[in-house]
């Protein structure tokens, strides 16, 4: 089974994402150019999975670190872990168990061992371009005379009142599971509680999914705000490309509702999640997802059908 998470978050002012600098005294963001040559915001995929292992730390879950030479840092298990005297299973489930992030988000080990991703995630994009503003910070400057304090004017690239779209999907059957990359022969290493207990945090995580640059100065909500939460047969993300916004902020539903009546095949449950005061439409939303026979509620509600044992 998959989980298909397709989103939109809400961009008030922020920089989410810092790219490499471009000299002088600006902090650009990352964006990436349309054929038509708009710029486009977006977060990178290795910066989305930071952002949710951050967020499951928050949650109480146990990420790992790096030590001082590179190598994964499993702190007070290190002894353990890295004891040869031990199986590979033995080991792999004193792993999967006390670090959640080496069974959802896949390893490679510098002793050789690695694990495929069971989340896979798309970047996100904003729908709306670049409108190529800045914000301004001083950087200030050590100076033995007081009277001729001095400091740097610095520029920061920021996206301003606009939407980004996202992807997650989850191979659900992986989690809690080694999965032979050759055979595809699947050995448990957690038990099932374990593992019904690691995907309902994980989906806690994507609903309350906090991150981002700048946060200190501008501290930014990239929580889903419309969600369509599907379990489905494939992991295709189907609407990764259909989601839009238009200048007037208006979610164009119809085009989704096709999209999803198109992939019937494949989708066991679905439900759309929509918070408040995000959409101008938001009553037309409601009433064209209700008319097509589509659930939809909260964004909480809706994500909480992909969580195991939860009604």
């Amino acid at each position: 089974m998959f989980l298909n998470i397709s989103y939109i978050s809400k961009v008030n002012l922020g920089a989410l994402n810092g790219s490499e600098g471009m000299g002088g005294n600006i902090t650009p963001i990352k964006k990436i150019i349309d054929n038509q040559g708009e710029e486009y915001a977006y977060i990178s995929g290795q910066a989305e999975r930071r952002y949710l292992k951050e967020t499951l730390a928050q949650l109480g879950e146990r990420i790992t670190g790096v030590n001082e030479n590179g190598e994964p840092n499993f702190l007070e298990f290190n002894g353990e872990i890295y004891d040869k005297k031990k199986t590979k299973i033995e080991n792999k489930q004193l792993m999967f168990k006390e670090f959640c992030d080496l069974d959802l988000f896949g390893y490679m080990l510098p002793n050789g061992g690695r694990r495929w991703s069971p989340v896979k995630v798309a970047p996100m994009v904003s729908i709306h371009p670049y409108k190529g503003e800045y914000d301004y910070l001083t950087r200030k400057q050590y100076v033995a005379d007081e009277s001729k304090k001095s400091g740097n004017i610095v520029q920061i690239e920021i996206d301003t009142l606009n939407y980004m779209r996202g992807n997650i999907i989850v191979d659900a059957d992986k989690i809690g599971n080694e999965i032979n990359e050759y055979t595809y022969e699947i050995t448990p290493i957690l038990s099932q509680e374990e593992k019904k207990n690691r995907i309902n945090k994980l989906i806690d995580a994507i609903r309350y999914f906090n991150g981002g640059a700048k946060q200190a100065r501008n501290l930014e909500d990239i929580s889903p705000k419309f969600v369509v939460a599907a379990k489905q047969k494939t992991g295709n993300p189907f609407l990764l490309n259909i989601i839009y916004v238009d200048n007037y902020n208006n979610l164009d539903y119809q085009a989704i509702i096709d999209e999803i009546k198109d992939n019937e095949a494949i989708i066991d449950d679905i439900t759309i999640g929509i918070s408040c005061n995000i959409f101008k439409n938001e009553t037309a939303i409601k009433e064209a997802f209700n008319e097509a026979g589509i659930k939809i509620t909260t964004v909480t509600e809706a994500l909480n059908i992909l969580k195991v044992g939860v009604e």
